[in-house]
């Protein structure tokens, strides 16, 4: 039984593991480096949590003073957390779990029942 890292504390960020080894397993593409990735990408998740909680608590805006300037600038948890969520796109396609490479959605479909064998293309 593979379990997360003892630095992934977050509820999230365990339960998002189990769901990740679970597919993998399913697939046969479960392996010492693709559990490597799986941490990285949970990890990736507390980080992005611990960013939403910050933005929550603090806003997307914020109050900046520089000695005599005064301004709001856009809180850097939101940048963070457009950069993580990028960065768990590509392990997502790394460890091919993205609709995209979902043998289910590559497989050739059937013809519907009482067509006649496809298009005008086909035909030909």
């Amino acid at each position: 039984m593979n379990k997360p890292k003892s630095n992934i504390t977050l509820k999230a960020a365990k339960d998002l593991f189990d769901i990740l080894v679970e597919e993998l397993r399913v697939d046969s593409n479960l392996s010492e480096r693709t559990i490597m990735i799986v941490d990285n990408f949970v990890l990736l998740e507390q980080l992005k949590q611990e960013a939403i909680k910050d933005v929550k608590k603090r806003g997307s805006m914020e109050f900046f003073r520089n000695g005599s300037q005064e301004m709001y600038r856009e809180n850097k948890s939101v940048d963070r957390i457009i950069k993580i969520v990028e960065q768990q796109r590509k392990l997502q396609a790394e460890l091919k779990l993205t609709p995209a490479s979902d043998r289910k959605v590559a497989a050739v479909v059937e013809p519907l029942e009482g067509s006649s064998g496809g298009d005008e293309f086909e035909r030909f």
